[in-house]
Parts: C-alpha cells; structure tokens; sequence
C-alpha cells in the first residue's frame, strides 16, 4: 500500500509543474492513469481504510509504471463501478476527468487514460470524445486470443463467442477478428447453436460468465474483465470441463507492483501504443 505517503508527500501542483518543466526536454512521461478498485479488496491495496470515503473522488498519485522505455504516472480514485454508473455522480465523474486533463498538463504528458469501465462512461456521458483505451484493449484482447488459441492448440476454424461484442470494447474486437465464426452475446442475444470446442472473451462484465456459465461446457475462456474471475466461477467452468485464462495486461514494470491476477504487468487501459506492446496472459485455477 502505498497511496498514502505519496498522496501527502508528492500529491501538489507545483511539484507536477516542476516535474512536467523537466518532462518538456526528457520526454520520459507519455501519460498519466487513473485506476480505482472494483472491489473491497482492490480498495484496500490502494487506500488506508480511513481514506477510502475521502477520496472517492480525489485522484492522487498511486504509483509509477514504467513500459517500453516510457513512464507512466498512476493516479486512483476510491468510488468504483456502482458509483460511476449512477447519474447523479455525473458531476464528479466531470470533475475528476477535468482534474486528469490537468494533471496531463502539468506533466506534459502526451495523454491521460483511465481504468476498467470509466472509459465507457465517459464517453456515454458525453464528457468526452476520446477514448484511446478503447482501440489499445481491443488490440490487446486480439492478440490474448491468439496466444490462448497458440497455447490450446485450437483449431483455427474454432468458433468465438464474445460476451459483449456490441459494447464499447467489444465492437472493436469483433472488428479485428472478422466476421467468420465469430458469434457477438449481448444482453438480448440468444445463444449460438455450436457443437464442439468453443472460445469465448468475455469483455462485458464480471458477472457475464456466471450468467452464462451452464452453457461453457468444454470452453475455453478469456477474461479481459477487471475484476479476475471468483472462485465459484472458476469451480463451475472446472465442472463443466472448461478452463479460463485471463488477460493480466501489458508486459511492464509497475511499483508497487498490482495486486492478485494483475502481478507482472499494467492494464491494458494502462499502457501507450507502441509495436513492441507484448501481451501477457494467466491461466486461471482456483485459489490462483
């Protein structure tokens, strides 16, 4: 943990000023990230329990990352996805998207990016139109299929099944895999009739796959969704023979480092555009 002591001590806008000044002539920071928990347990790796309420709103810095040859400057914010997508918090969410532009400007960073479903929302909100996660994860989530299909020796007519395919995300990623036995679930899809070995990338929710778990019978699942799968979640796809790998994010160097499923790289949303981006993948067991 260690939000606190960075909050008190580098959390002003004369320091990121100073920062930035030297950042016009290094051109070391590309971006800076806002992240925030998605569970209780999330919460508590980024916040002392007494500041968690505080906070909810006021991104202070949490850490740095540091991905092909560029740093990046993490930020957090308490509140999570039942706040975001509440109307009467649109207020905030404007005024900590404001604050983020601000600290883009103070470092001199190129962009600003944020975590899990915050680029959606935003966009939905109209609060802005950019959305550079959005194209980068879908890259991202192209590339994880192709490295589980690589690991599971699937053929590569296996048909793919994408949990939210209509959806900000999912859309882009249907894009890049094409047409061709790519089936789009959406809330009110009906289910494909499929035979055989199937994949299926859930980029919709995390509660998608418990919805839709009687039928991931002999499946091969990949997770984009932050939070990682539970417990019972992967005790019922063990049951129904099937496995589940889940996108960990960028290959990086985060301090302190991420907590659970997520040790060993940086968000997808995390992480700026190069070629040399490489992917890394976790299969999931329970207890894991």
């Amino acid at each position: 943990m260690l939000y606190k002591p960075l909050y008190f001590l580098f959390n002003h806008d004369w320091l990121f000023w100073l920062i930035g000044w030297a950042n016009k002539w290094t051109g070391i920071i590309e971006s800076v990230f806002l992240v925030y928990p998605a569970t209780p347990k999330y919460a508590r790796h980024y916040f002392y329990e007494h500041m968690i309420v505080r906070h909810a709103w006021r991104p202070g810095p949490s850490g740095l990352l540091w991905q092909n040859g560029k740093l990046i400057v993490m930020f957090a914010i308490s509140a999570s996805n039942g706040q975001f997508r509440d109307p009467a918090n649109r207020d905030h969410l404007r005024q900590v998207v404001w604050r983020m532009e601000k600290i883009r400007q103070l470092f001199r960073a190129q962009r600003k990016t944020f975590a899990g479903i915050l680029p959606g929302i935003i966009f939905q909100n109209k609060i802005s139109a950019e959305a550079p996660e959005a194209d980068l994860t879908a890259v991202a989530v192209a590339q994880a299929i192709r490295l589980v299909k690589e690991e599971e020796k699937l053929d590569p007519g296996t048909p793919i099944v994408v949990l939210g395919g209509k959806g900000f995300i999912g859309r882009r990623v249907v894009n890049i895999l094409g047409q061709q036995n790519v089936f789009s679930v959406d809330l009110q899809d009906s289910w494909p009739e499929l035979t055989g070995r199937i994949l299926v990338v859930n980029i919709t929710t995390n509660q998608a796959l418990k919805k839709h778990l009687p039928r991931l019978k002999n499946a091969v699942v990949v997770n984009e969704i932050y939070p990682e799968p539970d417990e019972d979640t992967l005790a019922g796809l063990r049951a129904n023979h099937s496995l589940c790998y889940h996108v960990v994010g960028v290959k990086a160097k985060a301090w302190p480092k991420f907590p659970a499923a997520y040790r060993g790289g940086i968000p997808c949303c995390a992480a700026w555009p190069t070629k040399k981006i490489k992917i890394i993948i976790k299969k999931m067991d329970i207890n894991n």
